[in-house]
């Protein structure tokens, strides 16, 4: 089937004064669906800067991303528009800055393409399949940071895109939130026709991904392997077993 984003080649460089801080540099790799691929990094390293050039947010200084075989760079603005309306899912850790129920948070983006009781029965499911419908009703201000992470993702998938792209879902969360956010993210990756592409703080926090690569200096590499108990080490890091756990 091909890769269904891939990037090539790309970098990214900002200007501090008269300095060049080069972001990333020359990094390439492809993304198919069904595949939930991690890349950690530490603050600063470049991970959002990734997610996005990798929705043609913001355009690399060089390389090439390609998306289901189309070159981002000679979209127009409505058809990146479109293309962000329909195929690509942004998760971020902020939410609305008004008092907004979750609900109508979710629905929001719906409302372009479809009745308000289709949008309002999709985005309801979205939140459903996350396991917060508890908080349908509550604004973003009333709940934890493990359950705005859920609602986002919620936000991100209620329209259900082709890749979901997840920007720190697990900073500034507990071990259990975040194993309960990568499970979720694994699950919806395996049971729905999609692929993720999610940034994290550590190695840790990647381990359900099925790829994981680490991103430093601005370039992306596989993860190193860690030692296992034994003495023996890990075989099989970068690339997991879709169906395992």
């Amino acid at each position: 089937m091909g890769a269904l984003l891939s990037l090539r080649g790309v970098g990214k460089s900002y200007w501090r004064g008269d300095s060049e801080v080069r972001v990333l540099v020359d990094v390439s790799l492809d993304l198919e669906v069904g595949e939930f691929m991690a890349v950690w990094g530490t603050r600063g390293s470049g991970k959002t800067t990734l997610l996005k050039i990798a929705a043609r947010l913001e355009s690399p200084d060089r390389g090439t991303v390609n998306f289901s075989g189309v070159d981002l760079a000679g979209l127009s603005t409505a058809q990146h528009a479109k293309l962000m309306l329909e195929h690509i899912g942004w998760v971020r850790r902020t939410g609305p800055k008004s008092d907004l129920r979750m609900l109508d948070y979710v629905a929001l983006p719906l409302l372009a393409e479809h009745s308000r009781r289709d949008a309002y029965t999709r985005a309801s499911e979205a939140i459903e399949r996350v396991g917060v419908a508890e908080h349908a009703r509550q604004s973003w201000a009333s709940l934890c940071d493990g359950e705005r992470t859920l609602i986002g993702i919620a936000h991100g998938i209620a329209r259900k895109p082709r890749l979901l792209l997840v920007d720190d879902p697990t900073a500034n969360l507990d071990v259990f939130e975040r194993e309960r956010v990568t499970e979720l993210l694994r699950s919806i990756v395996e049971q729905e026709t999609m692929a993720v592409l999610m940034t994290v703080p550590d190695m840790a926090a990647a381990m359900r991904a099925h790829t994981i690569s680490s991103l430093g200096a601005g370039r992306l590499t596989g993860a190193p392997e860690p030692p296992m108990s034994g003495g023996e080490t890990a075989r099989v890091i970068q690339m997991r077993g879709r169906g395992s756990s």
